[in-house]
């Protein structure tokens, strides 16, 4: 028996002919007839021969062979409450798949295959019921079923030395539950495999541990900026109508005060002129969420996960997740257009120097680092306790694991890197990422402002440096040139997918649309305060021509690779990731650029109603605890029931509903609280003195 990939990217398992097969069954007959010749009895000759060709066929038309389901979750509710329930994998051999079988090759690096792997299967284990099954057994029974682990190139369970308990757990119950499951499979589908624990959770009847300092911190920091949020409000609304209160903290904490900053119009002429930019990452944000939630809908343990999984036979949805993952590069371009557009405006008014450098990063970090932190210190904290049932651990204990170890690179703003492997509040990748493009910008534009002739030079590296990175990490790592959608990596939310680690998420791997922001940025600083005409420019012309076109077909052509097998290394393999990876955020530069001094079209004034501009303003915490929001709504879905379209479409909007209703309420709670009260100690710190300026 030997294993073959086929053109449509899938293993087949190859054997006997089916031919010798029936011999198998034929033979009997044929004995039995031998029998039956020698005692002469021509009428039992004909019944016999009549029964022989009736099995063969009977035999021939037996269903295929059936795999067993990829969920396999023992009923949690039935299981005594005494019991440990572990969480495992189980990986199959495929060489013992009978022939004929197939199984995606969702490792190819030829084609991107998007199926689950079919020969790993999720696992709910009762110990109890486990112990109960094999009590049975003989020593001999247990040792043939208790195969080895089989060893594999991938990722594909949660690494149990996360979890403390696990040390002890491991030893007491792997043995138990690798011969457990292979019984049962030997039984249904007469297959074996290995199988791994992931974790296990104490037994219902224990008591809960009492609350962690991380958890008390949490709960007192929570109590205490309500607190204080709920005194400045009513010290506010007590005020006489004639009299703001003159205590900063009451202006900073007081609801009405933050309201009136969320609602507010933009103050100065920049600011209405790039005002739908707000609106614009409203849009994006709900984009984002969508794919992000059909995502997780798709991996929900469901027994209908193959009509799921066949939607996906589709190239247009194919082309839209594959291309929905570049919304980030438009995120990127904004960065980079609005830190060149202020700092050139800052430039004209004041100087330039350490202390407006030190003045930028700090108010930067103020922006960042109190709500980012306050999720982190939730999320290795008080969220595992919402693991209150079978289908919580994925959903929060998995995070809480991970972020106790690594919640150290999200701190530092270095968890977009290739390390640490096991990643605390995956999405935030993309805070790292912003943050490292934003120091390289910024020092980009302090080259430029003390030699400015040297821009030209300095743009053209950085382009030449952001078409030629994607290109050699493709070629170097073989990797898909697009993003590869793949259930199989998607069930452990794309924390150990190659292409995610090492192209999708550190810094100098997304350059390009941080540049392109920054040039167009720079160009609208021309165009404004230099009279700088863009159209005499053929190189602006050729781009505004052709930015447009060479998009559609890059972003439209994406869905082809998971149709085509092509081997890697490949050149043009490469160059196309090359395209791939800035098309995009050059487009949104380009428009831009198109926008200067040009009257409002139909798209921008739909983006600067008042409702999206108001909702522009709370998307940085929204981006932040969607992730938490998206667990939550997913814990409320009864484990093993059936997704349909119609679920999942309302899954997306209760998700957006509950992101931008816990946007406002931390955008009041922690957000613009905190700014109002640090920033004017950071103007202080680094103020600059007038008297200075004009000596």
């Amino acid at each position: 028996m030997s294993l073959n990939c086929n053109a449509s990217g899938w293993i087949i398992v190859t054997g006997l002919p089916k031919v010798e097969h029936l011999l198998l069954f034929v033979v009997p007959c044929c004995v039995a007839l031998r029998s039956i010749i020698a005692l002469d009895t021509m009428r039992s000759v004909g019944m016999w021969l009549l029964f022989c060709w009736w099995f063969v066929f009977a035999v021939q038309a037996e269903d295929p062979y059936r795999l067993p389901e990829i969920f396999m979750y023992d009923d949690w509710e039935s299981c005594p409450n005494s019991s440990v329930y572990c969480y495992a994998k189980t990986m199959l051999r495929v060489d013992q798949f009978p022939a004929g079988v197939v199984v995606p090759d969702t490792e190819s690096t030829d084609r991107i295959v998007y199926h689950h792997r079919r020969h790993v299967l999720d696992l709910g284990v009762c110990v109890a019921k486990c112990q109960d099954e094999v009590s049975g057994l003989s020593e001999m029974e247990r040792s043939a079923l208790d195969h080895p682990a089989i060893s594999v190139n991938y990722t594909f369970h949660v690494p149990s030395h996360v979890f403390p308990t696990m040390a002890v757990d491991d030893r007491r119950y792997r043995s138990l539950v690798n011969v457990c499951i292979n019984k049962r499979l030997r039984a249904e589908y007469n297959i074996a495999g290995h199988t791994t624990l992931e974790y296990c959770r104490p037994p219902r009847d224990h008591p809960a541990p009492p609350f962690s300092f991380l958890e008390l911190a949490f709960i007192a920091i929570t109590s205490s900026l309500v607190s204080v949020l709920l005194l400045a409000t009513y010290i506010d609304f007590s005020s006489p109508d004639d009299k703001i209160p003159c205590d900063g903290w009451v202006m900073a904490f007081s609801i009405r005060q933050n309201w009136n900053r969320l609602t507010a119009g933009p103050r100065t002429d920049l600011q209405r002129e790039l005002i739908h930019i707000d609106g614009l990452r409203v849009g994006l944000q709900h984009l984002l969420i969508v794919i992000h939630s059909i995502g997780l809908a798709m991996i929900a343990p469901t027994p209908n996960y193959r009509e799921m999984e066949s939607f996906l036979d589709s190239f247009p949805l194919l082309a839209y997740i594959t291309t929905n993952a570049l919304l980030v590069q438009i995120f990127f371009t904004i960065g980079g257009y609005l830190l060149s557009v202020n700092f050139l405006r800052d430039s004209r008014t004041q100087p330039i120097d350490a202390r407006y450098v030190g003045r930028k990063l700090l108010n930067r970090l103020l922006r960042l680092v109190p709500v980012y932190w306050y999720f982190l210190l939730f999320s290795v904290s008080i969220n595992v306790r919402l693991d209150t049932h079978v289908g919580g651990f994925r959903l929060f204990t998995v995070e809480n694991a991970f972020c106790r170890r690594n919640a150290w690179s999200n701190m530092l703003f270095l968890n977009n890197l290739v390390w640490p492997e096991d990643m605390c509040l995956l999405h935030t990748w993309y805070l790292a990422a912003d943050f490292q493009l934003f120091l390289y910008a910024l020092a980009v534009l302090l080259v430029v402002h003390r030699w400015p002739k040297s821009c030209g030079i300095l743009f053209m590296v950085g382009i030449l440096f952001s078409l030629c990175m994607p290109a050699y990490i493709t070629h170097h790592n073989k990797l898909h040139p697009v993003y590869p959608f793949k259930l199989s990596e998607a069930k452990l939310f794309l924390s150990y997918d190659p292409w995610i680690r090492k192209i999708h998420m550190p810094s100098y791997a997304n350059t390009g649309s941080y540049l392109a922001g920054l040039i167009a940025g720079y160009l609208h600083d021309r165009v404004t305060n230099h009279k700088l005409q863009l159209s005499e420019f053929s190189l602006y012309r050729a781009a505004d021509r052709l930015i447009t076109p060479v998009m559609i077909v890059v972003l439209f052509s994406s869905g082809i690779w998971y149709s085509i097998d092509v081997p890697k290394p490949s050149l043009w393999v490469s160059l196309y990731s090359a395209l791939y990876r800035n098309v995009l955020g050059v487009f949104v530069a380009v428009c831009f650029l198109r926008s200067i001094n040009a009257p409002k079209g139909l798209f921008r004034r739909i983006l600067s109603f008042k409702l999206l501009t108001t909702l522009g303003k709370l998307t940085y915490s929204v981006y932040v605890l969607h992730d938490v929001a998206m667990r939550l709504v997913q814990l409320n879905q009864p484990m093993g029931s059936t997704i349909s379209v119609t679920k999942v479409l309302s899954f997306v909007y209760q998700i957006n509903l509950v992101a931008f209703a816990g946007g406002l309420l931390v955008f009041l709670l922690v957000e613009q609280p905190m700014i109002q009260l640090f920033k004017p100690t950071i103007d202080r710190i680094c103020s600059w003195s007038k008297k200075n300026k004009t000596e």
